[in-house]
């Protein structure tokens, strides 16, 4: 009986970056500051962006932070002049205020915070349950 040689093709495939389960707020800044990138985009509309701009304008807080630095972050409204349409606040943030700005939305406690900070962490990868 002869033997039987198997030869498999070998491809490389970029790896998919795992993705990662955490308790609600227990998220590493760690697993944040790796995974985000440097600025992080985003464009809000609606409570969303409400929401961002009541945590934005708290200024410096306990934790003696601030998720605005002027020089590196950028939060601006687009209004229309049109009363019909929608205004949306457009954010580029680095990681580093991304950081505050998840714990600020988990400590300001609504409904509306909370999704916005789980759809946040989600473009990163990260589930939080």
């Amino acid at each position: 009986m002869g033997t039987t040689t198997r030869v498999e093709e070998i491809s490389i495939v970029e790896a998919e970056q795992e993705y990662l389960s955490y308790s609600y707020g227990t998220t590493p800044d760690y697993i944040i500051l790796e995974r985000a990138p440097d600025p992080y985009p985003m464009g809000l509309v609606g409570e969303a962006a409400q929401v961002v701009e009541k945590v934005v304008n708290i200024g410096i807080d306990s934790h003696l932070e601030a998720c605005f630095d002027k020089d590196i972050d950028s939060y601006t409204w687009e209004r229309d002049k049109n009363p019909l349409k929608t205004s949306r606040l457009n954010c580029e943030v680095s990681p580093k205020s991304l950081i505050v700005l998840l714990r600020r939305l988990y400590e300001e406690g609504s409904e509306e915070a909370e999704m916005l900070r789980r759809d946040i962490l989600d473009t990163l990868d990260i589930e939080e349950i």
